[in-house]
């Protein structure tokens, strides 16, 4: 990383590549640094100030863990610091009119070519610091300044207006002085060097919902509950639904192993649910785990691959069955390929959909009925590939 040297070791490498730059299009041509001055009278020889006019601190980079710390380690973050030049040029009274524009070009040419000051210019220029250690490159980008506020700067400064640019550079890391804390590796933990062991006791004071499996079912499929602290007298499944509301209640087993075990019905409806397991006591009082949530999944029945054919103005009617029916209010949408078509209006529970593509192209296109974002399935477990009669034949 760097010290704080580092601001000047910048502005130092900086002009040292802007003379380089300078010297093969104005012989004679000199790179000053400091503030600008007037009072010095005209200059000797065509001159490009850079002038270091204000400093600002990253807010990313102040906010990142220290570069290199380890796990355990305590350290205070660098101070980065973006820094914003002004370029100014000028000439003597007796040069030409266009040589502060030539410095310009020569300097932005520069500039755009070499973005970055590497770190073998940063030792060369700058040996006093330890800048070009730094892992982050110093970037030069130009910066944007109105008319206006250049204006205001140079009467402020009491000089009159100057052809100038603006630049910053960024980032330049300065390492805190203040040490960091690295202790002693862990030599053993525990004494079989395996660390703490913790584990969910059964006869926990309030039961927990770890997990559902499958987390995409359809119906009359078994859900299997991973739990803890199941020490109640009676255990059910309760599910909950955004639209279609709720609750529903299963009959549940516990197995051998912990785990609960609960058969979804026929018709709950697709979409997203919500699983909570509900203990009951010997005296009748209940106790709640928090919830999880599983995905039913619609089907598409009747006869697959449906075939259809489109209108004279090219449009495509489709009707599908599914399983289960999907209710008023749910958000319903056939997959035609990849396009998504939206459901008409039906305001019944039905296992019945309609659409219309607006336009479709002939071709055979593959089925997904999307209910409150979850589809139904179109991959053939088995086979490990789509199935290839979930699919739409236009003509």
């Amino acid at each position: 990383m760097s010290d704080c040297r580092s601001v000047a070791a910048a502005t130092e490498t900086l002009c040292a590549v802007l003379q380089d730059a300078v010297s093969g299009t104005v012989p004679g041509a000199v790179v000053t640094a400091g503030a600008p001055r007037e009072a010095d009278g005209e200059p000797s020889a065509a001159e490009l100030n850079v002038w270091l006019y204000r400093t600002t601190v990253d807010g990313t980079w102040r906010n990142a863990d220290p570069v290199g710390a380890r796990p355990g380690e305590t350290r205070r973050p660098a101070l980065p610091l973006v820094l914003h030049y002004l370029l100014s040029f000028r000439a003597p009274a007796d040069a030409d009119a266009t040589v502060p524009q030539l410095l310009l070009g020569a300097a932005m040419s520069a500039l755009h070519d070499r973005p970055v000051l590497p770190p073998e210019e940063l030792r060369a220029a700058a040996g006093f610091s330890d800048l070009h250690r730094q892992q982050e490159p110093v970037r030069i980008t130009p910066a944007a300044m109105s008319t206006d506020e250049l204006t205001r700067l140079w009467r402020a400064l009491g000089i009159g207006d100057r052809l100038t640019v603006a630049y910053e550079a960024r980032i330049v890391l300065i390492d805190s002085t203040v040490p960091g804390r690295t202790p002693l590796p862990v030599l053993r933990r525990g004494e079989v060097d395996r660390g703490p062991e913790a584990a969910a006791s059964l006869a926990a004071r309030w039961p927990a919902l770890h997990a559902v499996r499958p987390t995409v079912a359809a119906p009359n499929t078994e859900l299997v509950l991973t739990c803890s602290g199941l020490d109640a007298a009676a255990v059910s499944v309760r599910l909950t639904h955004p639209v279609l509301g709720g609750p529903v209640v299963l009959p549940a087993r516990v197995t051998a192993d912990g785990t609960v075990c609960a058969v979804l019905g026929e018709d709950h409806g697709a979409g997203r649910w919500w699983v909570a397991l509900v203990l009951t006591g010997a005296d009748g009082s209940q106790r709640t785990t928090g919830t999880r949530s599983v995905d039913v999944a619609p089907r598409l029945t009747g006869r697959l691959p449906l075939t259809t054919a489109r209108d004279a103005g090219g449009a495509v009617d489709l009707t599908v069955k599914c399983t289960p029916r999907v209710h008023p209010g749910q958000r319903v949408a056939l997959l035609v390929g990849d396009l998504p078509v939206p459901a008409e209006l039906f305001t019944e529970p039905t296992g019945t959909l309609r659409f219309r593509m607006a336009r479709g192209a002939p071709g055979r296109y593959a089925l997904r009925l999307r209910v409150d974002g979850v589809d139904s399935p179109l991959v053939d477990a088995r086979a490990e590939r789509f199935d290839a009669d979930t699919a739409v034949v236009i003509t």
